[in-house]
């Protein structure tokens, strides 16, 4: 699209496509072409392409290359995309897109407030995104994760905790969320993919059964190391709200109280 039209410059999901920040499968359901549309009021008839109207004339320029020819796209600035995906998506959609540009610094907190002042919407869902960001997020499936288990009211975990085998000082282990209750328990809970145990990359060319082995190995050194609860919950889990839910609840994870209506996705 880019070679055939050079002069566009991609806004919302399109622009967050090409700068390859992280959201969930689910969005690819939207297969609009999304193009900024100039302060002169310039737009496109195409049936496929939605305009969003950008009054800043900033641009970015990626640069790629395709079947050895170098493709230069233009696309609206990082702040700029993330504001325009939070005002159309849904928080638990999103969250991933503000954790991987942030990690990466792309864009922060300053520039993504600054576009909020250049847009006439209301910016709520914004400010949300930006409370809850994280740059220690390590990959789109673990932000999912954590923007569902906000939405559904449970405490803000912890990032990737490391804990010390004490029986082994040179045994680490990093988890992904942590909860520290009121009681003084400790409770862990880690996003395992479904690539984890199908994967060749991601299991080494291991064996189901030596992944599982290994993951029951790793959860009893936690267990020495003084957590109370180990939760595994996979893409499916947090697909279907019910069932990460129920292993949350089950687990004893401190919940927040109700979350403000305009901040439900």
């Amino acid at each position: 699209m880019s070679r055939r039209h050079p002069e566009w410059v991609f806004a919302g999901l399109t622009a967050a496509a090409a700068m390859n920040l992280d959201y969930t499968w689910s969005l690819l359901n939207d297969d609009r072409i999304y193009v900024a549309s100039g302060a002169e009021g310039r737009g496109y008839t195409r049936s496929e392409v939605t305009t969003i109207f950008v009054a800043s004339g900033e641009t970015c320029m990626t640069r790629y290359v395709v079947d050895g020819a170098e493709v230069t796209v233009r696309t609206t600035t990082p702040a700029r995309t993330l504001v325009d995906c939070a005002l159309r998506y849904p928080f638990r959609l999103v969250l991933g897109m503000f954790d991987s540009a942030f990690c990466r610094k792309i864009a922060d907190e300053e520039s993504v407030l600054g576009e909020c002042d250049r847009v006439r919407a209301d910016c709520g869902p914004v400010f949300r995104l930006l409370h809850y960001t994280d740059a220690r997020s390590e990959n789109g499936g673990e932000s999912l994760c954590r923007a569902t288990l906000i939405d559904e009211g449970f405490a803000v975990p912890e990032l990737q905790r490391e804990f010390v085998d004490p029986a082994n000082a040179w045994n680490v282990r990093r988890v992904d969320f942590v909860w520290h209750t009121a009681d003084g328990r400790t409770i862990v809970l880690e996003y395992d993919g479904t690539r984890k145990y199908v994967d060749p990359v991601m299991t080494n060319r291991r064996d189901i059964q030596r992944v599982v082995a290994e993951e029951k190995s790793r959860d009893d050194m936690l267990l020495r190391a003084g957590v109370a609860t180990v939760v595994h919950v996979t893409y499916d889990d947090v697909v279907n709200r019910g069932a990460l839910w129920g292993k949350l609840t089950d687990a004893g994870v401190p919940q927040t109280g109700p979350i403000p209506f305009y901040e439900r996705g």
